[in-house]
């Protein structure tokens, strides 16, 4: 047992650090980093988005300290100061999985439970790649926090693979959470038509997959994976789920601290590594699958943007496009749903993708939603899916983007 501080001492300038992520992300640890690297600069980080760390390395970034991520913050926190100092990683979840499975790290950083009889942590809320970290990495420091819960699954490490061990409590951060209004549940209505009993169902994060799952209640034998939140262990809770064995075999777990709570040591909640949460074989082996994912904008092509604003790189590309290759699959499905206008009034449904850059191609998508309804563009022709796509946009915008999908 140490400090935080005696612990990062161990950085070096030159060393790349990874760390855990999201609600998982050990503070403490970052903080001391902070520290460490105004004196010992330059230090490459390598995390995901963080929601309580970027405060204390943000006046890092630059000479002291470069930040290497696969998920750009913005859409969820907002203007968090990274400015150009970072590099963007475009990788889906299992080409992440991948990336940190052929490096060498200098050091990680994670976030654990307190230890079992035996001498083994649990990662807790986020198992996707944590253990990975660890095992890629040749100095492991761990914030051991009595909050995080012990989660039961591909979750384990034991004390001995620990080099420096630092206890710290600090209630986990809460995920971002909007409540959804009447526009979601309406296209949540929708989605929830396409989705049949005894389906495996991926779902993202937002207010219309929450609201997708809160229209789920009523359905039986149902398994959730990815990731949990608060709506899916209400769905749990309601009997929709499978009755034996876990409901949910999921990455994350992502929502309030009364659900970091629920999933401690809870039998009905497994959390697995990426490759059997978004890899195409674990996907192969589950019956019905269906993904579930909201988007930025999508053109009447069918091409899908979900990472690029008019600012630049926002949130990522995670699991969008490994759940949209696996519903190539027997029995698969692929549905993006979306409300058919921003805040502002703007159409989401556009003529064409213009930012440059394309998350899933036209080839793998499936079926649009928006609360107007239903594109199925399967087997379409070009203008058949422009047609069905404008039918389905807002009333202000579906004359021009008809208009468009004849010419095209």
């Amino acid at each position: 047992m140490t400090t935080p501080d005696e612990a990062l001492s161990v950085v070096r300038p030159g060393m790349t650090v990874a760390c855990g992520s999201l609600s998982a992300e050990p503070v403490v640890l970052l903080e001391a980093l902070a520290r460490r690297v105004a004196d010992a600069g330059p230090v490459t980080l390598l995390s995901g988005m963080l929601l309580d760390g970027y405060q204390a390395l943000t006046p890092h970034l630059g000479n002291e300290l470069k930040l290497i991520t696969w998920f750009m913050p913005q859409t969820l926190l907002g203007d968090v100061g990274l400015g150009p100092n970072v590099d963007f990683l475009p990788l889906t979840w299992v080409q992440t999985y991948r990336y940190v499975q052929n490096r060498t790290l200098d050091v990680c950083l994670l976030q654990v439970s307190e230890p079992d009889e035996r001498g083994y942590h649990s990662v807790g809320v986020s198992a996707s790649l944590n253990r990975l970290l660890a095992q890629r990495a040749d100095v492991v420091i761990a914030q051991v926090n009595p909050h995080m819960p012990f989660v039961l699954g591909d979750t384990l490490l034991h004390e001995s693979e620990l080099d420096h061990v630092v206890h710290a409590a600090r209630p986990l951060r809460a995920f971002p959470h909007r409540e959804p209004d009447e526009r979601d549940a309406a296209v949540a209505g929708h989605v929830a038509s396409l989705i049949p009993d005894g389906a495996t169902v991926q779902s993202g994060i937002g207010t219309i997959p929450e609201s997708v799952l809160r229209a789920l209640v009523g359905r039986r034998e149902l398994l959730l994976t990815s990731q949990l939140t608060d709506a899916g262990r209400t769905l749990i809770e309601s009997g929709a789920c499978v009755s034996d064995g876990p409901a949910a075999i999921v990455g994350e777990v992502l929502g309030s601290t009364d659900l970091y709570k629920w999933v401690e040591r809870n039998p009905r909640v497994e959390l697995r590594h990426a490759l059997d949460t978004h890899g195409l074989e674990a996907v192969r082996r589950r019956s019905n699958f269906v993904s579930i994912n909201s988007t930025l904008e999508v053109d009447l092509f069918g091409q899908i943007n979900s990472e690029v604003i008019a600012r630049g790189q926002a949130g990522g590309i995670g699991g969008s496009v490994d759940f949209a290759i696996a519903s190539m699959l027997p029995g698969a499905r692929s549905i993006v749903a979306l409300p058919s206008t921003t805040g502002r009034g703007r159409s989401r449904i556009v003529p064409v993708i213009d930012r440059g850059l394309v998350t899933v191609p036209r080839t793998l998508t499936q079926f649009v939603v928006t609360e107007f309804g239903i594109a199925d563009l399967r087997g379409r022709a070009v203008r058949e899916r422009a047609r069905a796509l404008a039918a389905i946009s807002h009333p202000d915008h579906r004359d021009e983007l008809a208009a468009v999908a004849v010419a095209l």
